[in-house]
């Protein structure tokens, strides 16, 4: 990861920003600001207020860490017997910014 990347702070840990078109990571465009300027892919033309893309991606990762945890529980009631699973597993809805949870 580059110092010019930018990324959310997920307990200690940074993880970049990507488009959630094309998965590609976000930079500023024009002069960075982190309290107004724009981020975004120039490829997909998907660009919004630093703000804005800071919170969709917070969005993403609330997102994605309850369907980590659920994906957990449904391979533990795989095996089972006596338990079963039956919640959200994938993304029902498309993001305009993703967090890479990759650790």
């Amino acid at each position: 990861m580059s110092d010019d990347d930018i990324c959310i702070n997920i307990s200690g840990i940074s993880h970049p920003i990507l488009c959630g078109t094309c998965k590609a990571k976000v930079a500023f465009i024009g002069e960075a600001n982190v309290d107004g300027g724009d981020v975004g892919c120039v490829d997909c033309g998907n660009i919004a207020d630093v703000q804005q893309v800071a919170a969709m991606a917070v969005e993403y990762a609330k997102d994605e860490g309850q369907l980590m945890l659920n994906r957990m529980a449904r391979d533990t009631a795989k095996n089972s017997k006596i338990m079963t699973f039956n919640g959200q597993t994938s993304h029902n809805k498309a993001h305009r910014f993703v967090v890479d949870m990759k650790l």
